[in-house]
């Protein structure tokens, strides 16, 4: 069965939380992604200087955390990677490093939720953050949960397509304590993504359709998650809903504060995770903002 044909209206649920920015001309991609794309590209063999210069893209967009690039000159550069020799997996390769890198401890958030339905409404609700040009929407119907994603003003390139699909389905899976084939009932993917090969590979059945779709039982949304933490998500979720995107830049060190009393990453990692090129330059922000350097954070000085 075709995973996004048209449902009658009135036999289905439809659950949307789309920010008010999500559909405007405004649309951006978070730098930490933008940096992700392109460290990604140098291990491919790509010369950043240049599909920087050819995507027109200003280093400036990329020097902060926090900073957005506009998503226009993103879709410029997945382009870019593409002629100048990217592989068609290239977008399925990037699967790991935007689930640490770019999401900016969104995934933090998802894993600590009690439930799949909680986590999801979470992705849902903040996905806006790290980008508003792709815009996720869960719909219940005919038994099944589908988490579909779409372009916010025209259909993104399918590099970007096939790291979101890859993402969501593995972090879900892993998430329920599953195997991807017996979590998912069905992936719809768009004709150009590369995906398909490795969601077969481990037993999704793949069709094609005009967008990314993941189609799970209806029961699964209210399974609970195996990394549940109900005092680490709230925590979390008062982050996310008390701090405007007009203040990315402070929410990147309230969510290092997360990160050094929510486990025990290295400080470099933090910094990096984060978007400073160099850890002194994170210490000196977190400083300036708390009084004291992450390390006497810490140790609760």
């Amino acid at each position: 069965m075709h995973l996004i044909d048209s449902v009658e209206a009135g036999i289905s649920t439809c659950l949307s939380f789309l920010s008010p920015f999500a559909m405007t001309s405004q649309t951006f991609a978070s730098s930490a992604f933008t940096r992700t794309i392109l460290s990604h590209a140098q291990r491919s063999g790509l010369c950043q200087q240049q599909l920087l210069q050819r995507a027109g893209i200003c280093l400036s967009l990329l020097e902060g955390p926090g900073l957005r690039v506009p998503a226009h000159l993103v879709e410029q550069l997945w382009h870019e990677c593409e002629r100048l020799g990217a592989g068609p997996t290239f977008g399925c390769e990037l699967v790991n490093a935007m689930a640490t890198d770019s999401l900016q401890g969104l995934n933090i958030l998802l894993d600590s939720a009690a439930t799949l339905r909680v986590s999801l409404a979470c992705f849902t609700e903040f996905l806006p953050r790290v980008t508003n040009y792709v815009v996720a929407q869960l719909e219940e119907v005919d038994g099944q949960a589908r988490l579909h994603l779409r372009g916010a003003l025209h259909k993104p390139h399918f590099f970007g397509l096939d790291a979101a699909t890859l993402s969501l389905v593995r972090n879900i899976a892993r998430r329920l304590g599953r195997a991807p084939g017996e979590a998912f009932m069905g992936v719809t993917l768009t004709p150009e993504q590369a995906a398909g090969a490795w969601l077969r590979s481990v037993g999704i059945e793949v069709c094609h359709g005009a967008h990314p779709c993941l189609s799970m039982p209806l029961a699964s949304l209210d399974e609970p998650l195996l990394g549940a933490n109900p005092f680490l998500h709230q925590s979390m979720l008062r982050h996310w809903q008390a701090q405007g995107t007009q203040h990315v830049r402070s929410d990147s060190l309230e969510m290092a504060r997360h990160w050094l009393t929510a486990g025990d990453q290295p400080i470099e990692r933090i910094a990096e995770r984060l978007g400073y090129r160099q850890p002194s330059n994170f210490i000196r922000a977190f400083r300036k903002q708390f009084g004291i350097t992450p390390k006497q954070f810490r140790l609760g000085l």
